[in-house]
């Protein structure tokens, strides 16, 4: 075991203590105490091992949250370039023809279902 003790009164870094080592053979411990630092260092290393495991399931929790948000974000962005290309060539067919009202219409039906999907 070690323990530190400051140097200084006021200690401000590692350099300031002193490190004292002390020994104690594991015959002259008790066998009851022994038994009782065997299950405080048992509780001590599961406790670690569970909040460790936690964070690691949460931190894969989390993965698997970013990894389907990606994918909506990589649909939605394929949905749009879609969007965009249709609109594209019905402007394209306006630029043709500026009288054809089947394809003003068929813009503006175009325009009312991305508004309509875009709200959604």
């Amino acid at each position: 075991m070690s323990f530190f003790k400051p140097k200084v009164q006021r200690p401000q870094s590692i350099v300031d203590y002193r490190e004292t080592n002390f020994e104690v053979m594991e015959k002259d411990i008790h066998p009851l105490d022994q038994i009782e630092l065997q299950k405080q260092t048992w509780e001590m290393v599961y406790s670690t091992l569970t909040s460790k495991a936690m964070m690691a399931q949460r931190l894969e929790n989390s993965l698997n949250n970013t990894t389907a948000q990606l994918q909506l974000e990589k649909a939605s962005s394929h949905a749009k370039d879609n969007r965009i290309n249709s609109l594209e060539e019905l402007i394209i067919g306006l630029r043709h023809d500026p009288k054809d009202l089947k394809v003003t219409e068929a813009l503006i039906k175009k325009k009312d279902e991305y508004i309509a999907a875009l709200r959604k």
